[in-house]
């Protein structure tokens, strides 16, 4: 009983404070008291500095961010992607106040150069389909709306203008799968994840970047979404190889020669291999040496051609 009254007090007492505080003052006593765990008495100090008359932009767009988590901590989904939604609407048209916001509502950042490429394209929204647990969804410019199981190990992550090249090794060590980057994939980020799938936190590190992940089998491919085209079926025996700076042409014809085929190979076509896959299907192998190195293929019978793939223009 005394502790109940003595919270009541504390919150009065918070309350009347409140009325005499300036905006600055109000979002420093907000910041406290969640970081104290009172998420409720954070919310209600955020939701002052956001309506406050003499706020400043930049107080006003923190304190409704910070709004949206002190919500969500204390268990209010729906208040917290109304604080976010609002936030966006008013304050997307700020890089800052958008950086600030997608950190807060879980995505990740990409490096400087790439933000300031796509900012002005990043869509925030809010699905209310299920309206007791509405989800807050970050779509970035050129990449489709994951929809993955995430159901993987979980891990925790935290990458501060971190380069992509380093969480790819991490990824293949924490998945135990085969991770295979398209040539030239590159980039930088910023997240950090807490007891999240990993399948799930390689989304959100990749899409910021314009970037995509497809696992088929054992394999984990990365890169662009214009170079994966149409997913095929494997049905080949698993091989396993560690090539490193080996003839192009070579490579082909001894992977394809795990399936009994013979591999025909145009003029101008070469190149050097450094690539290692474990217990993966030949064709399938073949069909990422393939791609992987600006071709296509098709069979007919154990004959297969291979010429330079045809790239969509440009729109």
């Amino acid at each position: 009983m005394k502790r109940q009254m003595a919270w009541v007090l504390t919150a009065v007492l918070a309350a009347v404070a409140a009325g005499a505080e300036d905006p600055a003052q109000a979002l420093a006593r907000g910041k406290l008291e969640a970081d104290l765990g009172r998420h409720d008495v954070a919310a209600e100090a955020f939701a002052s500095v956001a309506r406050a008359p003499g706020a400043t932009v930049e107080q006003r767009w923190e304190a409704l961010v910070r709004l949206g988590v002190a919500r969500r901590d204390a268990g209010d989904t729906r208040g917290s992607a109304d604080a976010y939604e609002e936030a966006f609407r008013t304050y997307g048209k700020d890089p800052e106040a958008l950086r600030f916001l997608l950190l807060a509502a879980g995505s990740a950042l990409p490096g400087r150069e790439r933000w300031e490429e796509v900012w002005p394209r990043v869509v925030l929204d809010v699905d209310r389909r299920v309206p007791d647990r509405p989800v807050v969804r970050v779509t970035w410019p050129e990449v489709p709306i994951s929809l993955c199981p995430c159901s993987g190990t979980l891990v925790d992550l935290d990458f501060e203008d971190g380069d992509l090249q380093d969480v790819f090794r991490l990824f293949a060590d924490i998945s135990g799968l085969n991770v295979v980057v398209h040539p030239g994939t590159q980039g930088r980020v910023t997240y950090r994840a807490a007891k999240k799938p990993w399948d799930e936190v390689l989304d959100r590190l990749l899409a910021p970047n314009g970037l995509v992940a497809r696992l088929d089998g054992n394999v984990v491919e990365i890169g662009p979404p214009r170079r994966f085209g149409e997913k095929r079926s494997f049905t080949g025996a698993a091989i396993s190889f560690e090539y490193k700076n080996k003839d192009l042409i070579e490579t082909l014809r001894e992977t394809a020669a795990h399936g009994g085929a013979s591999v025909e190979v145009p003029e101008g076509v070469m190149g050097r291999v450094t690539f290692m896959l474990k217990d993966v299907p030949w064709d399938q192998a073949f069909d990422l040496l393939v791609r992987l190195n600006g071709l296509a293929w098709t069979r007919t019978g154990d004959v297969i051609r291979v010429a330079p793939a045809r790239r969509a223009p440009s729109s």
